[in-house]
């Protein structure tokens, strides 16, 4: 066989293998396939060009379904890809919102390492207004710089926000965070305060149980 002959069969095979390897197109949606956990298919999607940033019609990226069905390896995927770890969805959460509202801190750690850059106080402050009672997700942003008694603008602490609305055990969780047991709000009030306004028994029993006081002109019976 000549050389030439011989290069052109060298050629032809190397051409043969590199489209062996080449993985066939998707078959499902890029969205379909993270919500169904399918690898393949999402790999498929990202060695053919499809946008991973592209939001679905609920305004969700693939990295916010991601997070939010719990997708360790797609997520990690997408984002050695490229996916914004600090991208919004159409309600304003961030992928590493969306983790911690969810419980997951395993994916909230991956989020972190790809380089998100959610401020642990804001964060806490969410959970808390949403009645997030998670320990490890509440655990994950102290542990990260959150205070826990750090006020808003009122000056309602993350305990006076829980107790005023009734919730007992994201209270025990703040409390066993190391809550201020008998710091005011903006307007005077210790959490014990507000649950004896709202007749709460549960919370006054729980607040009680560790020590709390309520204002002076205050009375628990």
């Amino acid at each position: 066989m000549s050389l030439v002959r011989i290069s052109a069969a060298l050629v032809l095979s190397a051409l043969l293998l590199a489209a062996c390897g080449e993985p066939p197109p998707p078959t499902i949606n890029l969205y379909r396939a993270v919500q169904g956990g399918d690898l393949d298919q999402v790999k498929r999607h990202i060695y053919w060009g499809t946008d991973i940033g592209r939001a679905d019609p609920g305004g969700e990226s693939p990295l916010h379904t991601a997070i939010r069905r719990g997708r360790l390896t797609i997520a990690r995927v997408l984002l050695k890809k490229g996916a914004d770890p600090n991208a919004t969805n159409r309600a304003g959460e961030t992928p590493l919102q969306v983790a911690l509202v969810a419980g997951r801190t395993r994916l909230a750690d991956l989020l972190l390492e790809a380089g998100a850059t959610d401020d642990p106080q804001a964060l806490l402050s969410v959970l808390v207004q949403a009645g997030v009672d998670d320990r490890d997700s509440l655990a994950f942003l102290t542990g990260r710089g959150a205070d826990v008694d750090a006020g808003d603008q009122s000056g309602a602490a993350p305990l006076h926000i829980a107790v005023g609305d009734g919730r007992r055990l994201l209270t025990k969780r703040l409390i066993d965070l190391g809550a201020n047991l008998d710091a005011p709000d903006g307007g005077g009030r210790t959490p014990l305060s507000i649950a004896i306004e709202n007749g709460n028994r549960p919370i006054i029993d729980l607040l009680e149980r560790f020590g709390a006081r309520a204002g002076p002109m205050t009375s628990t019976r």
